[in-house]
């Protein structure tokens, strides 16, 4: 039976590539997090100055008008 050649220099090559990419990812990742962490600081200390503005009044309810009986005459 004849064995199998095995590449090792292309493995060792595809290896390295998926680690630079998974490295350009994660980095990607944390730096998006920190843009957001940082917008959500500023958000919340912006709405912390801020007196929180005066609830909205809703109009009671309307009145339903009654519903007509109807008598069936036979």
């Amino acid at each position: 039976m004849k064995t199998r050649r095995i590449d090792r220099e292309k493995i060792e090559r595809a290896d390295r590539e998926a680690k630079l990419l998974l490295e350009a990812e994660r980095h990607a990742r944390e730096a998006k997090t920190a843009r957001l962490r940082e917008q959500r600081q500023l958000l919340e200390a912006s709405t912390a100055r801020t007196p929180p503005a005066p609830a909205a009044v809703k109009p009671p309810p309307r009145q339903r008008k009654p519903t007509r009986k109807v008598i069936e005459v036979d």
